[in-house]
């Protein structure tokens, strides 16, 4: 272990928590919404769960509508509103999902970005995309098949790790700062994959409100970021400077969590 390495174990300690602040606070100007869990590629390592826990629940355009609806109540101009899942282009109410939010960003804040991603997979999902109205950036990561070399180990829970025993888990990691909140099914969470692992682990805690101040979302790390993998990097790495990944890494909280969620998904409350 470097000395690099062993700063960003320290500075995610409760300690460096005291002394200097937390070191990751969520962009509160930027979301990612997961519209749907549904992916036809099924990589393994999905920090979206989507090939370890799969589930077709998707969000409605009623759901859209009330946090376009709240948005504007408390004039909130996104920087970049961002469609994820899961596969976002197997969602059956794709269109009517987009076109609220370009009514929003057209009648409201024309500055804002929405931006849907999409893995490019399968004749549907390029079906789809070639359908994507004007006004909406599409972001094709054109993966070819499930096994991913450069994602991150997702599975690999800090809180299973001794490394971390002294972490607060309230200091986050770079998605918070960089992708903003996560809304999906169940509410607003740090994250978009906060939210996942909510869905996988019950815990039913996104928030039906949107939130306006990090202190809302504190609460919520504290409990969601131990269990994930993205927290042990800490920063974000670029694709060319990671470990290639082999098989499926998981450690003893997320055999559990799986082996659950594959007897009995959690019944959660919905946004």
């Amino acid at each position: 272990m470097n000395l690099h390495s062993l700063w960003h174990i320290y500075r995610a300690s409760k300690i460096a928590g005291k002394l200097y602040g937390y070191e990751f606070l969520t962009n509160l100007k930027r979301i990612e919404i997961d519209i749907t869990y549904d992916c036809k590629l099924q990589c393994p390592n999905c920090a979206r769960s989507c090939s370890q826990a799969p589930d077709v629940s998707a969000m409605s355009p009623k759901q859209i509508d009330k946090f376009v609806k709240e948005s504007l109540s408390n004039q909130v101009k996104w920087e970049i509103i961002g469609v994820l899942g899961g596969e976002p282009m197997l969602h059956p109410e794709l269109g009517e999902i987009l076109e609220i939010l370009i009514d929003y960003k057209e009648n409201f804040s024309p500055e804002s970005v929405i931006k849907i991603t999409t893995s490019g997979y399968g004749k549907e999902v390029k079906d789809a995309i070639s359908n994507v109205p004007k006004g909406v950036v599409v972001n094709n990561t054109g993966k070819k098949q499930a096994y991913q070399e450069k994602f991150e180990p997702f599975n690999m829970a800090p809180i299973d790790q001794w490394k971390f025993f002294l972490s607060d888990y309230r200091n986050g990691c770079s998605t918070t700062t960089d992708c903003g909140l996560g809304l999906n099914k169940y509410g607003y969470y740090p994250c978009g994959p906060g939210g996942s692992i909510d869905r996988v682990m019950g815990f039913d805690i996104g928030l039906k409100h949107l939130p306006l101040s990090n202190y809302e979302i504190f609460p919520q790390m504290e409990t969601l970021c131990r269990y994930c993998g993205h927290f042990c990097s800490r920063h974000f790495i670029h694709k060319e400077e990671r470990e290639s990944i082999t098989g499926s890494p998981m450690s003893s909280s997320w055999i559990d969590a799986y082996a659950d969620f594959k007897k009995q998904k959690p019944n959660l409350t919905e946004y």
